[in-house]
């Protein structure tokens, strides 16, 4: 009803100016023509008249143009242009049924047509985003490897189930907690700035406990954002104790083979110089140097066939060769190979073995070289006089050998390393004993390929027993 008003208003203007111009225009016209001086200041006044009138229409055919517009759209079109209008859900519908009207209502639709999409697209990226989150958190705690993240203040944002229990620590804890306040106390003033100036960084640290020295690698990288700008840290933390360890055996192993290859061959190197040299040296002599020259070859030869053994376990090419083996002849073997220690170190050394003997599928060399360790570590750590046991079971579709000494023994928590590669007990009597901590491993490899095992129990200053245990139907390991 408004806007009907308006309209009519503006008609009647409109034709009241019109005519208004018409007689004025006539006016001038008359005048025009009539040559008097008195009418020049009316001509002009008239001519003023007309001017200002059509000017005023012109306002008026605009405001008519521009109140063509409802009002309502118009009092819409203000408030959307406006700095302080923020909510453009507020458009609405008008009723009238012009030209105008029905697009505006168009362009109100299409801008709510919009919104609505964006704001599923937006609900759809939230639920994937939720989704991914709980995915990459599922992932994260799967990990070995402890994995932080920290703001660019340093105050945990996240971690993973790996790292709290490296740092055996509650999430709670962490989550409310700095990086400074987990981080070692013994790290150098070095790497505590690099870390304050934000720039990546790894170190190690150590720290003590009640079952020894538990060493840790950290790392820190720059978390960065969409437009790699960086919002913040991403901590690493691994437990490389196994790893210091498998370095530290692997020093003294390179020290220990030193002193192996360097002792025996100095022996035969002064020994074959002496036979060389020497004149007056009778028979029973130059036998005992031959011997001894033998002995020290043979110790050689089989270090080096240690270390070819371990090589071809650590490159996971170790294999056997099954064949049908007397039993009887495998045991003598053993013994002859044997013996001559125990004779040295007056050791007691006894047989236990059944009165029938089965035949075995076995790599007998490998085997062979299996018992033969064990044996000789049973004559290394067991003091002069002791004794030793060797012991053939047959029970259970298994054939077991045992081998039983009197020696030192091993410490409770050193048993669960004695067939890892390189290791040797922090006893200073088995640091005075030469090895090369492969023994043992080696033997561990065989009974493996064989499908069978070894069990081992000590008791330190008691002595120990291992036995090695195969199937007496076998199939061969690939």
């Amino acid at each position: 009803m408004e806007r009907l008003v308006n309209d009519q208003s503006i008609a009647h203007y409109l034709r009241a100016i019109g005519l208004l111009t018409l007689l004025l225009s006539g006016t001038a016209v008359v005048l025009f023509f009539v040559e008097s001086h008195e009418f020049w200041a009316i001509r002009l006044l008239v001519a003023a008249a007309i001017c200002s009138l059509f000017l005023g229409f012109l306002t008026v055919v605009k405001k008519q143009n521009s109140a063509s517009l409802p009002v309502e759209i118009l009092n819409q079109l203000e408030s959307y242009s406006s700095p302080e209008f923020q909510d453009k859900s507020t458009l609405n519908l008008v009723h009238w049924q012009d030209p105008h009207s029905q697009g505006w209502n168009t362009i109100v639709e299409e801008i709510r047509t919009f919104q609505a999409l964006t704001a599923l697209e937006a609900r759809i990226d939230e639920k994937l985003s939720d989704h991914q989150s709980s995915d990459d958190t599922a992932v994260l705690d799967s990990l070995a490897e402890g994995v932080g993240v920290t703001d660019l203040n340093g105050h945990f944002t996240f971690v993973n189930s790996a790292f709290k229990a490296i740092l055996n620590t509650e999430d709670t804890k962490l989550l409310n907690s700095s990086i400074l306040d987990v981080l070692p106390s013994e790290i150098s003033p070095k790497i505590l700035d690099a870390i304050a100036r934000s720039i990546p960084v790894t170190f190690e640290s150590h720290t003590r406990t009640d079952e020894g020295t538990v060493f840790f690698r950290w790392s820190r990288r720059p978390r960065l954002d969409q437009h790699c700008e960086p919002n913040g840290h991403v901590w690493l933390i691994r437990d490389i104790t196994q790893q210091k360890l498998a370095e530290k055996m692997r020093e003294e192993f390179v020290s220990m083979a030193t002193h192996e290859l360097r002792t025996p061959l100095a022996n035969i190197n002064a020994y074959a110089e002496t036979l060389t040299m020497a004149d007056d040296i009778d028979i029973e002599q130059q036998k005992e140097f031959y011997n001894i020259i033998q002995s020290e070859a043979t110790r050689l030869a089989r270090f080096v066939d240690e270390l070819l053994d371990i090589s071809r376990m650590e490159a996971g090419s170790m294999s056997i060769n099954c064949r049908i083996t007397e039993l009887d002849r495998l045991l003598k073997e053993i013994c002859d190979k044997i013996q001559p220690e125990m004779n040295r170190k007056e050791l007691d050394f006894s047989i236990e073995i059944p009165p029938k003997l089965p035949q075995i599928e076995v790599d007998k060399d490998a085997i062979v070289a299996a018992l033969v360790n064990l044996l000789g570590n049973a004559v290394k750590y067991t003091p002069e006089g002791g004794n030793v046991c060797f012991t053939v079971l047959v029970e259970d579709n298994e054939i077991q050998f045992k081998v039983q000494d009197s020696g030192i023994g091993i410490a409770e928590e050193e048993l669960p390393h004695v067939f890892e590669k390189f290791f040797r007990s922090d006893d200073g009597r088995v640091r005075g004993v030469n090895g090369s901590g492969l023994g043992l491993a080696f033997s561990h490899e065989v009974a493996r390929l064989h499908q069978g095992r070894i069990d081992v129990s000590s008791e330190l200053n008691q002595g120990s027993t291992f036995s090695l245990v195969l199937p007496l139907k076998i199939g061969v390991e690939a």
